[in-house]
Formats: structure tokens, sequence, C-alpha cells
């Protein structure tokens, strides 16, 4: 009587089987992990830390113009209008939407003064979801933030934090 051969077997396939989806996982999951790194790394945490001493900085330039507005969000327009502060010098802004966890989603947009006092621009589609909102003028001087849940009805009352 022959012998069956190895591969014809049960029991070295059973044996095989457990390493070797062990090893088809680790694959598996290396590639995921190369593949869909964070956005958040940063990698010189230095310069970083000089950049968020100059943005306070800009903040706290808002604070001092005592810069008070509202921020309106359609789905095709955005529209900002000052309501206390100096923004006489001001003739355009950047705003800046940064959605919380994915960079994708970021856009921004630059606003115009038009007759009535208040900087509006076309919005292109973006993605529902939170964001925040950085609004700052061509110069760079000054920085105002606020935090926004996007599609939204409300006008949103953007202050600078006052301690």
């Amino acid at each position: 009587m022959q012998p069956t051969p190895w591969y014809k077997n049960f029991w070295p396939w059973f044996l095989i089987a457990f390493p070797l989806a062990a090893i088809i996982g680790c694959v598996t999951l290396i590639f995921t992990a190369i593949g869909n790194g964070p956005d958040m790394v940063i990698d010189d945490y230095y310069k970083e830390g000089k950049a968020i001493n100059l943005e306070l900085s800009k903040f706290e330039k808002a604070k001092a113009l005592y810069l008070h507005g509202d921020l309106n969000i359609t789905d095709e327009r955005i529209s900002f209008k000052f309501n206390k502060g100096d923004s006489t010098k001001v003739t355009a802004l950047k705003v800046s939407f940064y959605h919380r966890t994915i960079k994708a989603h970021d856009f921004s947009a630059t606003l115009t003064k038009n007759a009535n006092q208040e900087f509006t621009a076309l919005l292109d589609a973006y993605t529902p979801g939170a964001y925040s909102v950085f609004i700052e003028p061509i110069d760079q001087s000054w920085k105002l933030k606020e935090n926004v849940l996007l599609p939204t009805t409300e006008v949103v009352a953007v202050t600078p934090k006052y301690k």
C-alpha cells in the first residue's frame, strides 16, 4: 500500500493556513498604513512653534482693532460684513475653510468689498462638515477665527475672543 502524498492530506494544509493568513493580513495592513498616512504630522516643530506665535499676535491685533462681523454662508455665496472696529483700510478679505479632519476638503475664497461695505464672493461646491474658518485681510496683518458646521442657514457672528 502506497502512502498518500502530503499535499493530499488535510492536516498539512490546516497547519499552513494560519501562518499564511497572518502573513496576508500583515502585508495588507502594511500597504493600508503606507497608503493612508496622517495629514497632521509636522516635520519641523520649532518652525511650527514660531508660526503659532506669529498667528497668536495676529489674533491679538484683531482684538486691539476690536473687529466684529457677521459671516453668511449659503450654497453659492459667502458674505462678511463688519459690525464694529476699524475696517476702513480693508479692501479684500481671504476666508479659509479648514476641515477638522480631512485636508482634501479645505478650501478658501477671496472676498471683495461691494457698495454696501459688504465683502462677498461666489462659492464653489464644498463638502458638508465641521470647519474652522479663518478671516484675514490680504496684507495678513490680523486674523479672526470661528468654527462653523456647514451647511448652515444662520448668520455666524465672528468676534475676537476676549479673556
